[in-house]
């Protein structure tokens, strides 16, 4: 099911629509605009970006003031953090994915090429937001977040719906052998030949055959299909700019 595109009150954002189907839930994973000077309350520590105004607009869309938004040192690591309450005005904990049964405190991770997954166990009201980088992903931070969540909350697998965001695509993921035989080492389930033919990799395709392999169902899996390199209207690119901005992946239980 494609994700939309949708311009509310001067902000745009995507949407999966799958997800959408749950009224209790909000989810958007932004633009270049109101992500391009702001990530949120400590984001300057993690990534040098001075003022707050757009992003605060962006979470305020969604019934939420900044210090009710959680976000992380993103270190493309597997750490996941347990959020009860958002740590304002705090050092930023370092993590690179969260979950939630908290209605009321967003998630929020940020990205310019890396794989945003978001996680919904509507049964048991938890909520996941996840950054998986290629290393992210080699470490296996998607299961890691289920088996957290299960661990935590007494999640199901089968019961989670998921949504794999805009994120730099195969047609421009060029990498090195080196980096695909690592894959191919640690996770010898995974069907890359063709990656290490044409020194590609798709990592949204990668974690999304983790859900799969883990239970989720297939129709309960959302992915957006969107190359954040190709499409530069609408996305920053690490690997198209060098130095670039970055977008917001936001879910939140209102």
């Amino acid at each position: 099911m494609p994700w939309e595109r949708r311009e509310d009150n001067g902000i745009c954002y995507y949407r999966s629509r799958l997800l959408a189907a749950f009224s209790w839930l909000g989810q958007a994973f932004s633009t270049r605009g109101p992500a391009r000077e702001s990530t949120g309350v400590g984001a300057e520590k993690a990534t040098g970006i001075k003022d707050r105004t757009e992003t605060a607009g962006f979470f305020r869309h969604y019934g939420l003031p900044p210090d009710r938004v959680q976000m992380v040192k993103q270190v493309h690591g597997d750490g996941v953090l347990v959020v009860e309450e958002p740590r304002s005005g705090e050092e930023l904990p370092v993590a690179d994915a969260m979950i939630t049964n908290r209605p009321g405190v967003g998630l929020a991770t940020i990205h310019a090429d890396c794989v945003p997954v978001v996680l919904v166990d509507p049964v048991r009201r938890v909520i996941g937001a996840v950054h998986a980088g290629w290393k992210g992903t080699l470490a296996g931070i998607v299961p890691k977040t289920l088996a957290r969540m299960e661990a935590e909350y007494g999640s199901r697998p089968a019961d989670c719906w998921a949504a794999i965001g805009p994120a730099i695509g195969a047609c421009c993921y060029r990498v090195s052998p080196e980096r695909i035989k690592l894959f191919q080492e640690k996770w010898p389930q995974l069907d890359l030949a063709g990656a290490y033919q044409e020194a590609v990799l798709d990592l949204a395709a990668i974690n999304r055959q983790f859900l799969e392999d883990l239970g989720v169902a297939p129709g309960h899996i959302d992915q957006a299909g969107l190359c954040t390199s190709c499409q530069s209207a609408d996305f920053y690119s690490f690997r198209r700019e060098q130095t670039t901005g970055r977008m917001l992946s936001l879910i939140v239980m209102k």
